[in-house]
């Protein structure tokens, strides 16, 4: 396995420069490293903000960031797509049911609607919850604070209310991130002031000082313009180790021209996430000039951990985002802390075995389409040994905006990335984001949510259940749209990213947040879902070593329905199950015979049966016997 890996330590001096170069696969690996510190500005506390006007100014004529130039450029990509793939909407759906619907959708635990549109475009959704339930929820233009335990909204402000009299700060303040730390029960909030023509860019980094998000916060104003070469930082993403927070970010420079002429480099920032929580001074350090070949990485993507946060240690996706199509990602790692003599810098190119793409815009049913960016990775996660990852991408049997899932075997990086590409002939899809949702060791259970629509399917949020091995579940539509999106004049933004978020102290619970379509008078504007889901499918771990079988019956108790026995064998066996009431008498052998090895299911009714206690038992060939108690209701 062939992966590059530099080390280097620090002295005393701040902005201390380090630049290390090698060779991976005969392509030239590169990367900078820089020290910088930046005082806390001041504190904020939301509960003192009394009036909040939520002011916002939305330019109409401009649906992204950048010039005309720009958008020219951009344009044409996109129509190139089109050209390429066309949109095969009258074909055959050629998804395999046994392929993709072999397992139920997720199960809705709770769901409402959150933040109010605020003439902001796009609708770009971020969403943390803690342990106890608080819910903080941003989109560009407002902040909300909910309750879940009492159904009570804290408090809703604007980004700009936040900030409040930062001095030398861009008004333009948008992409806001919010990230929850389970371990330290305080959130981080990261949002972007200034972008291309203004006099300044800032990475405004927020900690709280309590699990309660109305009291105080530490605000720090990071330079978005950090080497001082005139660019200013777009698209921040955040992850959290036990010790540090990262935030990946694109430095792109003022002036006129396609994103890749005004594309600077990726950088990731590393900080010790205690000195924000106490209000000390950060010392961040920049790992920057990230290259492979002639070309530097961009969109660079962490990926944390599934249910839990890895120690001293971060991974990185990126890939070649803008190509109408490619099979190349770039994994990336940073090990030790930062300014620590262990601390290194790791990358390497993957192939997957399917190739990704520019993403088409999506259709709307009032003709007007939905912008999609471009392929980049949007959400991931290391977990029991393999990452899980999304993003954007174009179907090419269809022609269709649609999304890519992919997995990455970590004990064995020679083996290609296993893609999948999702397809409909009706649905197109934008923006998709993951969370793990397994309950034990061996899993590979994900919860998958992403925005959909189409030319007859008003914009709204979906989930797929992922279970492994190709086992999807069909999408549950979390919430569907009213009316199409028109905000802008022409091509509309459909939002650059969605929320994801496992409930850290609830095994198996993901929170989501995503856009949909909602009639506001006579706007046809947007409206932000959250949602609470969990898998319907029981996780049942590996048959342990020195055991044949493992089980489980759901669900328990039962209301007349049917009931799942739910098991796991090591080695094919002869098994035989019985049922028996609360004395110990048999009322029934529900079945006796061979089994597979691996994973079965039986299923029975219980409609006959009266109201009381049952008892399963499971019986193998070798005197093995499992027994399951089972509640009528």
């Amino acid at each position: 396995m062939m992966i590059f890996r530099a080390k280097f330590s620090f002295g005393v001096m701040l902005l201390l420069f380090s630049a290390f170069y090698s060779e991976v696969y005969g392509q030239k690996i590169s990367y900078e490293v820089n020290t910088f510190s930046f005082k806390k500005v001041k504190n904020v506390s939301p509960r003192s903000i009394q009036q909040d006007w939520l002011f916002q100014l939305q330019n109409l004529e401009a649906p992204f960031e950048g010039n005309s130039t720009y958008k020219s450029y951009w344009a044409e990509v996109k129509s190139e797509v089109e050209r390429k793939y066309g949109s095969k909407s009258n074909i055959v759906n050629q998804r395999s049911v046994q392929q993709v619907y072999q397992v139920d959708t997720p199960m809705v635990v709770a769901g409402f609607e959150g933040n109010n549109y605020g003439s902001g475009v796009p609708n770009d959704n971020t969403m943390a919850i803690s342990n106890d339930g608080i819910v903080i929820s941003a989109i560009n233009t407002n902040i909300i604070f909910y309750d879940t335990k009492t159904d009570s909204l804290l408090k809703t402000i604007s980004l700009m209310a936040f900030t409040d009299t930062l001095s030398g700060v861009a008004s333009h303040q948008y992409d806001p991130k919010v990230i929850y730390d389970y371990q330290q029960d305080k959130f981080i909030l990261v949002y972007l002031a200034g972008s291309n023509g203004d006099a300044t860019s800032h990475v405004i980094v927020a900690f709280s000082t309590t699990n309660n998000p109305m009291d105080d916060w530490h605000l720090y104003a990071v330079e978005g313009n950090p080497f001082n070469d005139t660019s200013w930082t777009d698209y921040p993403a955040l992850s959290l180790s036990e010790d540090e927070l990262f935030i990946t970010g694109n430095l792109l420079l003022n002036g006129s021209g396609s994103w890749q002429i005004l594309f600077k480099q990726s950088i990731i920032w590393q900080i010790n996430k205690e000195d924000g929580y106490q209000g000390k001074d950060l010392q961040p350090q920049v790992i920057s000039g990230i290259g492979y070949g002639d070309t530097r990485i961009r969109n660079i993507h962490p990926m944390s951990g599934g249910n839990y946060f890895l120690s001293q240690e971060m991974y990185f996706l990126s890939q070649r985002n803008f190509d109408i199509e490619n099979d190349t990602f770039f994994l990336m790692k940073v090990g030790g802390l930062a300014h620590s003599s262990s601390h290194y810098f790791e990358m390497k190119a993957l192939l997957a075995d399917k190739k990704y793409g520019m993403p088409p815009n999506a259709h709307q049913p009032n003709g007007r389409k939905l912008a999609t960016n471009d392929s980049r990775v949007l959400g991931g996660f290391y977990q029991n040994g393999h990452i899980q990852f999304v993003g954007n991408t174009v179907d090419t049997l269809t022609g269709h905006a649609s999304f890519y899932h992919g997995i990455i075997e970590m004990t064995d990086l020679n083996k290609r990335i296993k893609l999948k590409i999702f397809s409909d002939t009706v649905l197109e899809y934008g923006y998709p984001n993951l969370s793990y949702c397994g309950t034990h060791g061996q899993s590979r259970h994900s919860i998958i949510s992403v925005n959909y629509g189409g030319a007859a399917v008003f914009p709204g949020l979906g989930a797929f259940f992922y279970e492994a091995d190709d086992l999807y579940s069909p999408m549950i539509r979390l919430k569907k749209g009213n009316t199409s999106i028109k905000i802008l004049f022409g091509l509309q933004r459909w939002g650059d990213y969605s929320a994801s978020q496992p409930k850290y102290n609830s095994v198996g619970e993901v929170w989501v947040s995503g856009t949909f379509g909602k009639k506001i008078g006579n706007l046809d504007a947007y409206g932000t879902w959250i949602s609470a889901l969990r898998s319907s499918v029981i996780d049942l771990p590996e048959v342990p070593q020195g055991e044949v079988m493992v089980s489980k019956v759901y669900p328990n108790p039962s209301a007349q329905t049917n009931v799942t026995i739910d098991f796991t064998l090591l080695e094919n066996n002869d098994v035989e199950i019985q049922l028996f009431n609360s004395i110990g008498a048999l009322i029934g052998n529900l079945y006796h015979g061979n089994a597979k090895k691996g994973r079965n299911l039986l299923s029975f009714s219980t409609q006959s049966l009266q109201a009381g206690i049952y008892y399963l038992n499971i019986k193998t060939s070798d005197n093995l016997v499992k027994m399951h108690k089972l509640t009528v209701l």
